[in-house]
């Protein structure tokens, strides 16, 4: 099993979040530390964003910073835990929210799409568009 990182880029469907952690220097910290649960964005979630935003985005570190934590919580919760939970703080100190309608799980009111991606030192869970704190 591997880490975090390498699981992400393995699926081959995070290409924007992993460029945000690159630009973040937050690689070597989530392919080492953890436990950690990603609710990922795939690419997909980038399509409608107009190319502009995105690199405006990108450039406010502290902002892609804030974006990109909202994304993550300590600690490893796959879809089984998450159905039972209504929310968890995540690692800019914001609560998300969840719901599970007839046995799908939504943050924030987004599907995850993928579920349950197992790595060492987390676990991803793919979501099809991006969490705004």
């Amino acid at each position: 099993m591997q880490d975090l990182i390498a699981t992400a880029k393995g699926e081959g469907i995070f290409t924007n979040l992993l460029n945000a952690a690159e630009i973040l220097g937050l690689v070597e910290k989530y392919s080492s530390d953890g436990y950690f649960t990603v609710f990922a964005p795939t690419d997909e979630a980038f399509v409608p964003i107009p190319e502009d935003v995105i690199e405006e985005a990108f450039d406010d570190k502290q902002y892609l910073l804030n974006i990109i934590n909202y994304h993550i919580v300590e600690g490893k919760y796959n879809t089984k835990d998450l159905s039972n939970i209504e929310s968890l703080q995540t690692m800019n100190g914001e609560s998300i929210h969840f719901k599970n309608k007839n046995g799908k799980i939504f943050v924030e009111n987004i599907p995850i799409i993928k579920p349950d991606i197992e790595c060492s030192n987390g676990i991803i869970q793919a979501i099809e568009d991006i969490l705004l704190p």
